[in-house]
């Protein structure tokens, strides 16, 4: 055996001149002690230059990992100042860490290690150190005995030009003599320890670099290859081909990629064995910008992953991929939701690679042309699919679909499905823009739940965000400045400083050629791939090059260059689908606004503050409950175009602000009460459906969901409460807005644009005028009793719809009086009354001095007395707490001051168990609790 001192010291040069980590001893055994030792320059560079502390952040991989790159026994507290991953610094960015390998990691004696894994990081990990790729960093654990390893190249393949020198180091244990083979040809050989040889290249290609180390009869090898790169060679790209991939039949496909200022491309992939090759060297075309490759010789239907290699530094799947593998999030992804995902190439890849696959089965659409419902018809429903059920797919979706038809929707706007970075997400971190992520489901059962939708009339709505990119996007990695961690500023796609405050992620340059043909590439392929239906395009307002950084006000001021953005891609999508449905979250000034409304787009209308004032009951004339923006004509826009909303993914839940800051000042209505809570939103969306335009739900609204949206965390998982749906109370809310969709998606006079508003005070009126039918709809959203003046728009018959009651005006101006937080919705044309189940409160307040029933618990005679200020008749219901009607009498006259009258419940047949009793007369509604023994 031959192993100096000496040699450890030099080859430790060698290896610190090559590697990100490099190790003493050598070869490390899972049973010895270990000097990690970290240069900060290499890899990715994230951490040159930059103060100590360093500290690592290190696992092992073992016979318990789940792939060869996923780690266990993982040691270090991420984000804090750990004394146990403490590097100590020993030169200009080079640190060090020493420890015995098992103990460190807590490894049991019977388990094997087979390699380290790394990261390096500041105190608080905002700066990270890792492989050039942003892969982890991996050091080999080895058996004791003969071992052999080639320390350079240190690359494999090895890139080289022609007339360069590959230096080749080797270092072995346990070792008699060493033999250097170089394309099987023997070049040298060493009776001892390390091998170093200069080999100058003489002829392009591949090559193979052999080293044997023999150690008596035992012989071990290691292998490293290289490749002489040629020129690269020019061709003019044909002009049927794309960006991506394009699938000229099924067993040969061309990879295109734009990449302006590199210098060579390969397209490594499983087909060529994950080697770089003169078979996946990529051409350039005349623009000296596009690098493009055509493979032939493909299994029909096979998937076969790649990744580009570029400038022989850079690692980066497929930006417009399909389908992605991501060897850290793929791992928790249910089998029984995506059951068919490619292995990960692990050991020949790092980081995420993209797929294709020839000869695809092509879906077979019930509806393959669907025609959207008209804008100002549209009812919404913003859904994350990760939050709506416990099982998180779309099949999930498919299954519920009955529910969402009943509720009215006739569109569904899902939170970004493009591929996100990690797998729980809101999905505004997008990665790589065209691939479907595969966390919800696949390819077919995402196109089988838009054919879905469609059979039942429903349009699918895709919310992308394409303002912005994040660090595992290929266009962020392709150009990048480690300096000032940004994209740099050679990048044809991406700002390196963003251009307003708002930003999240990396700002694309959206006046960029790039940047435009790379969008228009996205938009237009999910209509035509998925048949989608249309987009919400999420902070829409951040597609411009105008700096306001420091000045929001500015940002949101008239852009002509952003306005000028939107139209170009206005055009681009109609010229794709006529019938696109596309909506801004712009939240500009309103003479953009009205603009691009005015041009086609819809527009969000954030009315959140507005309506949840009005259901709070801390309405007044000031405006705080104003609820005039909600229309499109008090906006000044030509057509009705603003998609108003009382909750979207991004504002506080209603209920959730009626339980916690309700208006409780009057204590027998107070508005924090669950049952008073659910029936003024019963009110605030009977004022949200009947202003003509387009409207939104969040999901879950429809049963007032109730959790806040800071549950967690704002982006945290939210409880799923199916549950909800069967509360009397929260299914009756449910039933209120199935009852309003179907009315605004069948009767035109919902649409009209002949129609007045008085909503400014908390006494509210909407008069809707049309010649088949006009609507007249009131609401008291005070804590009080109070009259609200109708103005009807003629004398005669009026019908209420909820409840079926009529009523014959004789003036149009009287007062109607309304109990606080009581809602009606009058038509001139009787309608068949809706399905809805009576509400279950609990103490409601009466709006004058009360009911008195004695006694009470009863069993059988009840005295029921009233004190009112009018003489009228009157209506007595009892209700059960499911809200099941079990008695109405109406045979009540009340008298100028206080009435009494007898029910016999005995008689009625009343089970033990609490009741529900309403007296209704002159539209007041006066209720206390009855138990039955």
């Amino acid at each position: 055996m031959k192993f100096s001192a000496l040699f450890i010291t030099l080859f430790f040069s060698t290896l610190l001149s090559a590697q990100v980590v490099s190790t003493i001893p050598i070869f490390p055994h899972a049973d010895d002690s270990v000097t990690i030792i970290f240069d900060a320059t290499k890899g990715n560079g994230a951490l040159t230059d930059v103060p100590p502390p360093i500290f690592a952040h290190t696992g092992v991989v073992t016979n318990n990992s789940a792939s060869f790159t996923s780690w266990v026994n993982v040691q270090g507290n991420w984000g804090t100042y750990d004394e146990e991953v403490l590097m100590t610094e020993i030169g200009e960015n080079l640190y060090k860490i020493k420890y015995h390998i098992r103990d460190f990691y807590g490894v049991d004696a019977e388990d094997t290690i087979f390699r380290m894994g790394f990261v390096f990081r500041n105190t608080d990990g905002s700066i990270v150190g890792r492989e050039a790729d942003g892969s982890d960093i991996f050091v080999e654990v080895y058996d004791a005995g003969l071992n052999v390893s080639i320390i350079s190249p240190s690359y494999d393949p090895y890139l080289v030009e022609l007339g360069e020198s590959i230096p080749i180091s080797a270092a072995a244990t346990f070792v008699d003599s060493m033999f250097l083979f170089i394309n099987d040809v023997l070049i040298t050989s060493v009776e001892d320890s390390s091998i170093d040889y200069n080999f100058l290249t003489t002829e392009y290609g591949e090559g193979v670099i052999r080293i044997k180390a023999k150690s008596g009869a035992e012989i071990k090898e290691d292998t490293a290859y290289y490749f002489v790169r040629p020129p690269v060679t020019v061709e003019a790209l044909p002009t049927d081909l794309h960006q991506g991939i394009n699938y000229v039949d099924d067993n040969t496909v061309t990879l295109v990629l734009y990449a302006p200022l590199k210098e060579y491309v390969f397209a490594v992939n499983t087909f060529h064995n994950w080697k770089e090759s003169v078979d996946n060297y990529m051409k350039v075309d005349t623009d000296m910008a596009t690098f493009w490759i055509t493979i032939s010789g493909l299994t029909a239907g096979e998937e076969y992953a790649y990744q580009y290699l570029i400038d022989g530094n850079l690692w980066v799947a497929d930006p417009l991929a399909e389908k992605i593998l991501d060897p850290n999030a793929d791992s928790g992804i249910p089998i029984s939701v995506y059951p068919e995902n490619l292995e990960y190439p692990a050991g020949v890849s790092t980081g995420i690679v993209s797929v294709f696959q020839t000869a695809q089965p092509e879906y077979d659409w019930m509806v393959p042309e669907f025609t959207p419902p008209a804008v100002e018809d549209l009812v919404i429903y913003e859904l994350l699919v990760r939050d709506f059920a416990s099982v998180r797919s779309y099949q999930t979706l498919i299954d519920t679909i009955n529910y969402l038809k009943t509720l009215g929707v006739n569109a569904i706007e899902l939170m970004p499905i493009m591929e996100f970075e990690n797998n729980d997400s809101w999905g505004y971190n997008p990665s790589f823009f065209i691939a479907l992520d595969k966390y919800y489901g696949t390819r077919t059962k995402f196109k089988e739940f838009v054919d879905i939708c469609h059979q039942n009339g429903i349009a699918v709505l895709l919310d992308i965000a394409m303002n912005h990119a994040f660090g595992q996007c290929p266009l962020v990695r392709m150009w990048w400045d480690p300096a000032l961690n940004a994209p740099s500023a050679e990048s044809p796609y991406f700002n390196t400083v963003a251009k307003h405050d708002y930003n999240v992620g990396y700002d694309f340059n959206h006046e960029s050629e790039a940047t435009k043909n790379f969008r228009d590439r996205v938009f237009t392929y999910w209509l035509n791939e998925y048949n989608v239906d249309g987009y919400r395009f999420d902070l829409s307002k951040g597609f411009t090059q105008n700096n306001t950084l420091g000045d929001v006000g500015a940002w949101g001021a008239y852009d002509a260059s952003r306005i000028a953005i939107w139209k170009e891609i206005y055009d681009t999508l109609i010229a794709t689908e006529e019938d696109a449905i596309l909506i801004l979250e712009h939240f500009a000034d309103n003479t953009e606004e009205k603009e691009l409304a005015n041009y086609g787009f819809l527009l969000w209308g954030n009315m959140n503050y507005n309506y949840g004032e009005a259901a709070m009951g801390w309405g007044n004339a000031g405006g705080n409950s104003s609820l005039f923006w909600a229309s499109y004509i008090s906006r000044g826009w030509d057509n009705p175009h603003a998609v108003v909303y009382m909750e979207s993914h991004d504002e506080e839940r209603l209920m959730y602000k009626n339980e916690t800051f309700g208006n409780s000042t009057i204590p027998d209505y107070n508005c924090k009460d669950q049952n008073i809570a659910l029936a003024r939103m019963e009110q605030a969306a009977t004022f949200l459906f009947t202003i003509p335009g387009p409207k939104m739900i969040w999901m879950f609204g429809e049963l007032g969901y109730d959790y806040s949206i800071d549950f967690g965390c704002r982006v945290c998982p939210k409880p799923v409460r199916w549950d909800y749906f069967t509360d009397p109370n929260r299914y009756r809310l449910y039933t209120i807005y199935a009852a309003l969709a179907n009315l605004k998606t069948t009767y035109d006079v919902f649409g009209t644009d002949d129609f007045t508003l008085s909503v400014t005070g908390p006494l509210k009126r909407i008069n809707l005028n049309d010649d088949a039918m006009n609507v007249t709809v009131l609401g008291n959203f005070q804590v009080t009793a109070d009259a609200v003046l109708p103005n009807f728009q003629h004398t005669g018959w009026w019908y209420e719809y909820f409840t079926g009651d009529s009523i014959n005006i004789s003036t149009t101006t009287d007062g109607i009086n309304m109990a606080p937080g009581e809602y009606r919705l009058y038509t001139d044309v009787r309608l068949t009354t809706p399905d809805i189940p009576q509400s279950v409160f609990d103490g409601i307040a009466t709006t004058e001095n009360g009911i008195t029933i004695y006694p009470n618990p009863a069993s059988d005679i009840v005295h029921i007395e009233i004190e009112t200020i009018y003489t009228a008749d009157a209506q007595l219901e009892l209700y059960d707490l499911t809200g099941k009607l079990m008695y109405v009498s109406n045979n009540v006259n009340l008298q100028n001051g206080v009435t009494g009258f007898d029910v016999d419940v005995k008689i009625l047949g009343l089970q033990s168990g609490m009741y529900i009793t309403k007296i209704i007369a002159q539209g007041k509604i006066y209720t206390a609790k009855l138990v039955v023994e």
